[in-house]
C-alpha cells in the first residue's frame, strides 16, 4: 500500500546504519535518489526503513526489480 501511495519502499536494515548510510546504499544498489528516509526501531537489531523516492521514479517499478 505504501508503494502505490506514497511511492515509499521498506527495507530491513542494521541497527548500526544511519540515514546517510542507507541513503547511499539505496542509489547504489538499485540506482535510484531517496527524496526522505524514515527508520523505526524494531526488535533490537534491525531498523525498518522507509524510503521515500523521488517523484521521477516508481517505487512499483523498483520493487519488481528486486
Amino acid at each position: 500500500k505504501k508503494i502505490e501511495d506514497t511511492n515509499t519502499l521498506v527495507f530491513i536494515v542494521d541497527v548500526q546504519a544511519n540515514k546517510r548510510q542507507i541513503k547511499e546504499t539505496v542509489k547504489k544498489l538499485y540506482d535510484v535518489d531517496a527524496q526522505k528516509i524514515n527508520t523505526l526501531i524494531r526488535y533490537m537489531c534491525f531498523y525498518n526503513a522507509y524510503v521515500r523516492l523521488t517523484t521521477d521514479v516508481d517505487a512499483l517499478d523498483v520493487a519488481n526489480k528486486v
